[in-house]
């Protein structure tokens, strides 16, 4: 046979020479560098990967390879790559530090967050490249255990500013290379037709007839491996053109098969080995070896392949190339694969290899075996503790088909489609859930069952899916009344979670039915004291939940008051309940016009799960809290925390297609300016939500087209969206379109829409008490008010809401109450009130109404309002963000733990800040971030 393709010199191929040149070089100077090879089998892709390992001299090379029976042990190739590094992960932050370890199966804890372990092994990269830069190579990366890929695109995304290099090989229209598409990527074409013929010629050590030649290098494609090997495969005759040459040519799909027909011709004890040493994951040579001599082969009957250099055995069997193993795996038959299995895994009896001992006999067995199903369920149980849920499902997949049919095996099916959930594989969640029959399932494993199905259903992308979740966590609360109170009531708050989410695409009933348990739940938990009691918090939360849902009037609010004194007790935060429902929040100090109450709360639970390290769960608490900045008019701090979400959005490979449809176009129509593509983007969006079912983004739509109406003084349209809102009802939503609904309705000619949504308004503002309610409750009234009475109003909602952090609504009082005096031809007091609104708007960068501002300024004083110079820091979001947080006095090793980056990526960030600053030093930070005063702004 001809040389390993590591031997190729890449003749010819400056494009690919130059591309890793360059990231060699890069990463000596300290920048990071991403790269995926993709090609086809045979394309070059080890050989470049064997030529930077080479030339990578004074850098510390971590290699990873893949292997098809490797790719269901957890974090099993990232592991290999980190023990002999393990010593370092000491100095990580402990979260990440926990994590680590856990993953690596050198320590036990709790089940890590996937996430946090790739920001764990993130951290651990940027520390060793203190010592000198480092270079990850992954070969064959589509066959690397799922977590290992996971983790390794997670770091891919978030390189930025360390002396890393992270090169990953894969194979071309594979699920793997789909895994890391959104990463820097080269493909990998064949040689140019002189380059192959030379690599073909300095192969070939007879006659080489031209014609051949060129019909050989048409057919590989420039393929360097089929060039190796053809050049080793074709007679002398053929070669010279004296012999017909054969067809078709082993190249392509045909590659594997020309591997296949080789070792076809070994000896079958050859034949044997040969396929032990596939099999084996790891290529472990005792195990192989082990093996062989359980079989009766002989000593030499590896010789022969040996020879050819099909493989070298060392310390652990390798293969010429990833497709030779592939070709020996799959050309054998079943019971040839089965026979393998069974012999390895009577001889992999390591302690640290029960695993994957458990995971051969999985492979040896033909029908159901309850010992190996039960095995395979304790290697998911260790891989779940881990955080390898892909693992886990695997192993729970296969131990499904290795059950009898029965309650047994339906339970097994469960466990295994809420691992796949949680492996972000929601499609064979669905598919292994939809083989389960309900009508056998015990209540505890029925709303698993169902639980699990909202969670896959949610996030399959499918038509309505997100409106279907919350009646399957209403079904599963139901079940679990009578036997599990405790887990009832988390359903049931999970339930409503989901619901703010869904709105009325949930359908009304739905609400009403969730409320109707709550109270059902509550009778239970007075009258059953033979069960455990539900936590005071998670029932004083339904209670308040229920009573907003069906009577969201005056009468609703103590139980919210007493929801939030209960969310704020001392220690309530640390709870399991707030830590899982804490954002539920928003519906109940929303529902009472209490900025304040909202906004500690809501900060806590994003607190909560920022220290916990649980990036979902973090993304929707930062996703909600800038929605709540936005309702403040606090547009720079929603605009901040948007772009994190956006960071943490893609460090977790979601799409620019996806991550529109969560675009928050409150904040959009905020910011402005009125013009079609705005009102399209709207439009988008809410499209993209209904098809979801997610109403409550369909909402935000509606509410954002109903700003730009009022903004430009469109009260009619403005009034039909604020009217279709507030008819609705739903929860704290229906409330906080009240005053929105009275200015449109008196500035449209609806009267009697306006008195009747002031009368709903001042009942729940009125109870509640907060400032922000009764100062959108003053200035509502100014609107109705007769003249000797609407200037008091205007001044009261001045007073009110100055008190609070709602400067949008400040703004708009300012805005109507300068309108009105206008109108009345009070110019000096008009233009007073009027500055301030403009002065708001420009300083929140809200434009569409900092225009309107504009308009009744400019009919005030007679002359034209140019819009205001606003100085800017020039900072990206994340440059904002970091030294914002230095501000403070944090560290960069906070900071990055905070904003789950590197500290190497906080002090690149860090340095442009202060360039573009004009600062020195971090105390100078604080003022350099301040914004200007009004008085600084510069007129154009």
């Amino acid at each position: 046979m001809s040389a390993r393709p590591g031997d190729v010199t890449l003749i010819g191929r400056e494009r690919e020479k130059q591309v890793l040149d360059d990231l060699l070089a890069s990463v000596r100077q300290g920048s990071s560098r991403v790269l995926v090879l993709r090609g086809e089998p045979g394309s070059g892709r080890t050989a470049l990967l064997d030529r930077l390992s080479a030339t990578a001299g004074g850098l510390d090379v971590l290699r990873l390879t893949g292997t098809e029976t490797e790719t269901d042990l957890p974090f099993a190739a990232v592991q290999r790559a980190l023990l002999p590094r393990a010593s370092r992960i000491a100095g990580l932050p402990a979260p990440q530090a926990d994590a680590l370890r856990t993953a690596l199966g050198a320590s036990s804890g709790p089940a890590p967050d996937r996430f946090l372990v790739s920001l764990a092994v993130l951290s651990l990269l940027a520390a060793l490249s203190d010592d000198a830069p480092v270079l990850v190579l992954a070969d064959d990366a589509q066959w690397l255990d799922r977590e290992s890929l996971d983790l390794l695109a997670f770091v891919g995304r978030r390189l930025r500013a360390e002396r890393v290099a992270l090169v990953l090989s894969v194979r071309a229209g594979t699920p793997g290379a789909a895994a890391v598409s959104d990463l820097p990527t080269v493909d990998l074409a064949g040689l140019p037709r002189d380059a192959a013929l030379s690599l073909l010629r300095s192969r070939v050590g007879t006659a080489l007839d031209p014609q051949v030649a060129d019909s050989i290098v048409a057919a590989t494609g420039g393929n360097p491996l089929a060039l190796l090997d053809l050049s080793g495969e074709l007679s002398a005759a053929q070669l010279a053109g004296g012999a017909v040459l054969s067809a078709p040519l082993p190249v392509g799909s045909h590659l594997e098969d020309h591997y296949q027909r080789h070792t076809r011709a070994y000896a079958r004890p050859t034949q044997r080995w040969l396929l032990l040493a596939a099999t084996e994951p790891g290529g472990d040579t005792a195990y192989v070896r082990a093996a062989a001599e359980a079989l009766g082969l002989p000593d030499d009957a590896s010789d022969a392949p040996e020879r050819d250099r099909l493989v070298t055995v060392e310390s652990h069997v390798a293969f010429r190339h990833p497709l030779v193993r592939s070709a020996v795996y799959r050309g054998a038959t079943g019971s040839e694969r089965r026979a393998a299995h069974a012999a390895l895994a009577a001889v992999t009896n390591r302690p640290a290899d029960v695993d994957q001992r458990a995971w051969h006999l999985s492979a040896a067995a033909l029908g159901p075996d309850e010992g190996v199903a039960a095995a395979l369920e304790q290697g998911a149980e260790r891989a779940r503790a881990r955080g390898g849920y892909a693992a886990r499902a695997a192993f729970l997949a296969r131990a499904v088909e290795l059950t009898a049919p029965g309650p047994r095996r339906d339970g097994r099916a469960v466990s295994a489609a809420e691992a796949a959930s949680l492996a972000g594989s929601p499609v064979r969640a669905l598919a292994l859930l939809d083989g389960v029959d309900e009508n056998s399932l015990a209540p505890a494993v029925l709303a698993r069952c169902l639980t699990a199905r909202a969670v896959a259903r949610k996030y399959s992308g499918a038509p309505h899916a997100a409106a279907e979740s919350p009646g399957l966590f209403l079904r599963a609360a139901r079940t679990l009344r009578a036997t599990d109170p405790a887990a009832a009531q988390d359903a049931l708050l999970t339930a409503f979670g989901e619901i703010l989410g869904a709105e009325r695409a949930a359908g009304d009933d739905t609400l009403a039915d969730l409320a109707r348990e709550a109270r059902a739940q509550e009778v239970d938990s007075t009258d059953d004291t033979t069960l455990d009691r539900p936590s005071d918090m998670a029932s004083t939360l339904l209670g308040a939940l229920a009573a907003l849902a069906t009577t969201p009037d005056a009468r609703c609010v103590p139980a919210l008051r007493a929801a939030v004194e209960a969310m704020r007790a001392p220690g309530a935060a640390s709870s399991e309940t707030f830590q899982r429902h804490g954002l539920l929040a928003v519906a109940v100090t929303t529902a009472l016009w209490d900025d304040a109450a909202r906004d500690e709360l809501v900060r806590q639970a994003a607190a909560q799960t920022r220290a916990a390290g649980a990036i979902p769960a973090l993304d929707s608490a930062l996703w909600v809290l800038a929605l709540c900045e936005t309702v403040m008019g606090q547009l720079g701090a929603a605009d901040h925390l948007l772009a994190e979400v956006h960071e943490l959005r893609e460090a977790v490979g979601l799409s620019p297609e996806q991550a529109r449809i969560f675009a928050n176009v409150e904040l959009l129509a905020w910011h402005g300016p009125d013009f079609p593509a705005l009102r399209e983007r709207i439009d988008q969006a809410q499209g993209a939500a209904d098809h979801l079912g997610l109403g409550g983004a369909a909402s935000l739509a509606r509410t954002a087209r109903m700003l730009l109406d009022l903004a430009a003084g469109d009260h009619a349209a403005a009034f039909d969206a604020a009217s279709a809102i507030a008819r609705e009802g739903f929860l704290q939503v229906g409330l906080r379109v009240l005053p929105d609904l009275v200015e449109s309705a008196r500035r449209s000619g609806h009267d009697d829409a306006a008195r009747a949504a002031l009368a709903r308004l001042a009942d729940v503002t009125l109870a509640s008490g907060a400032p922000w309610g009764l100062g959108v409750l003053a200035r509502s009234r100014a609107l109705l008010a007769e003249d000797g009475e609407a200037d008091a109003h205007f001044r009261d909602a001045v007073g009110h809401l100055s008190r609070t952090r709602a400067v949008a609504d400040l703004a708009r009082t300012h805005l109507l109450h300068g309108e009105w005096l206008r109108r009345r031809r009070r110019r000096r007091e008009a233009t007073v009130a009027l500055g301030a609104a403009l002065d708001l708007f420009e300083r929140m960068g809200a434009e569409p109404f900092a225009a309107r501002a504009r308009r009744e300024l400019a009919a005030v004083t007679g002359r034209a309002q140019v819009p205001l110079d606003r100085p800017t820091t020039g900072l990206t979001a994340q440059e904002q963000s970091v030294a914002e947080l230095a501000a403070t006095g944090a560290t960069n090793a906070e900071i990055a733990a905070h904003l789950f980056i590197s500290p190497h990526t906080v002090h690149y960030h860090l340095r442009k800040a202060f360039r573009k600053l004009g600062v020195s030093s971090r105390r100078q930070l604080a003022h350099a971030l301040r914004p200007p005063d009004a008085g600084a702004t510069v007129r154009r």
